[in-house]
């Protein structure tokens, strides 16, 4: 951080340091100095502000591990975020997220997926926090008519994913705690698990900080704006400046990149703990599960308090026209009913007592696949959006493609499929 009160004499410090400093990266990051040292203009500056490498706006999960595979590259990054961090108000709470390589939902995510294990286990060793669970994880669904099911086994056969494949009753017989319809099978990924999601934000942010990078909390963006190829952002704490701007907003992204015109739609969706034996114990090796039933598909994860489990179901929501709307109405009756029907059916060892229940934010595309890319026509703006609710898990990874793409200008890992380009040329792009 540089203040430029004095804005000349700032600004030749700050450029003449940010030439060292880039000058001192591994020579990897060469296309991304050059680029920063290019987009520096002493006439972009406003009075009072602070001058970075790079600004990071939204500190969820995305923009937290931006922040952090910036700072350990050497970059100078502040990070903005509207609340405090891993808040309750977005996408990035609730305790845990399961994760898994075996992807039914569309192959091409498996090796963003296959990078994410391997980045959280490194911020695991460099934390020296607990964050990720592999108790594994069953899918139950009938062959041949559940695209959780047969997906997984497609993705694990084509990327020699270990699975394994049992009928109904071997299920029943391994997991007395499941309890799935008639006709179902079960695929069983071992080497899955379940991360825990706060944890995961604030080790992201805490490393960053070791690095250098300055995060401020509660303080929201109000505009910004791009001359002479800066980033300038306002807020009312301040004025900032930056080559580069990343964006990622959560529930958020649709204000902050309207211009784009993003098809970003809002969704409630609901989180309940309820009461279940000791045999969900995740210390008992009790693995994380997904029902492909008609009425929606539900999934949970074992007992991590002593006392309860945590269950959702992914089709089942609430449209909202903004965040802010998430926390106004109590959950809804339909919703949990839902909930409770599916315990009394498929979990023996459970109750449909609701002991506490939370809310979060899908921020839903058309296809339902995550929008990571540069902005067409200012290519200094990054952003990540639109994570429809199957994303967390990639946040490690995610987080190193966003410093890929606004230091150098791309990322060596594949995410075509991802551009917003594919609703520029179709805005009902199904995958």
């Amino acid at each position: 951080m540089r203040a430029c009160a004095q804005e000349t004499l700032a600004y030749k410090d700050w450029k003449s340091a940010l030439r060292r400093s880039l000058a001192a990266l591994p020579s990897e990051y060469g296309a991304g100095q050059a680029a920063l040292r290019g987009a520096a203009n002493p006439g972009s500056i406003p009075h009072m502000s602070e001058c970075y490498d790079v600004i990071v706006i939204g500190l969820g999960a995305m923009g937290a591990a931006a922040c952090f595979h910036l700072a350990a590259r050497g970059y100078s990054v502040l990070g903005l975020e509207r609340h405090h961090l891993a808040h309750d108000r977005g996408s990035s709470h609730g305790e845990t997220r399961l994760i898994r390589k075996a992807y039914f939902e569309d192959p091409s995510y498996v090796p963003l997926l296959c990078r994410a294990f391997d980045l959280w286990e490194e911020l695991e060793a460099a934390c020296g926090e607990r964050l990720f669970e592999r108790n594994g994880l069953v899918t139950f669904g009938r062959p041949g008519a559940s695209k959780a099911y047969d997906g997984a086994l497609a993705s694990g056969k084509l990327y020699s994913i270990p699975m394994e494949e049992l009928s109904r009753d071997e299920a029943l017989r391994r997991w007395p705690i499941y309890r799935p319809p008639e006709g179902f099978s079960a695929a069983f990924e071992p080497g899955a698990g379940f991360l825990y999601a706060e944890r995961c934000v604030l080790a992201h942010a805490r490393e960053a900080r070791k690095r250098g990078a300055v995060l401020r909390e509660n303080e929201p963006v109000l505009d910004y704006r791009f001359e002479n190829g800066r980033a300038l952002v306002r807020t009312q704490q301040g004025r900032y400046s930056a080559a580069r701007l990343i964006v990622a907003g959560g529930g958020w992204s649709a204000s902050l990149l309207r211009e784009l015109g993003l098809p970003l739609d809002l969704r409630k969706m609901l989180l309940g703990w309820f009461p279940a034996t000791g045999a969900h114990a995740a210390d008992k090796g009790a693995p994380g599960f997904v029902f492909d039933l008609d009425d929606d598909f539900y999934y949970g994860f074992p007992q991590i308090d002593g006392k309860s489990i945590k269950v959702a179901g992914h089709r089942r929501f609430e449209p909202l026209s903004a965040p802010e709307e998430k926390d106004a109405l109590p959950p809804s009756p339909e919703r949990l009913n839902a909930l409770r029907r599916f315990i009394e059916t498929c979990l023996p060892f459970a109750s449909g007592e609701l002991l506490r229940s939370l809310s979060c934010i899908y921020t839903m595309t058309p296809d339902e696949d995550f929008i990571i890319d540069r902005h067409p026509e200012t290519p200094e703006l990054v952003f990540a959006a639109g994570f429809s609710g199957h994303g967390f898990k990639f946040a490690s990874v995610v987080g190193e493609i966003l410093a890929d793409l606004a230091t150098e200008g791309r990322t060596g890992r594949p995410i075509g499929f991802l551009s917003a380009g594919r609703f520029r040329a179709n805005p009902h792009a199904r995958g």
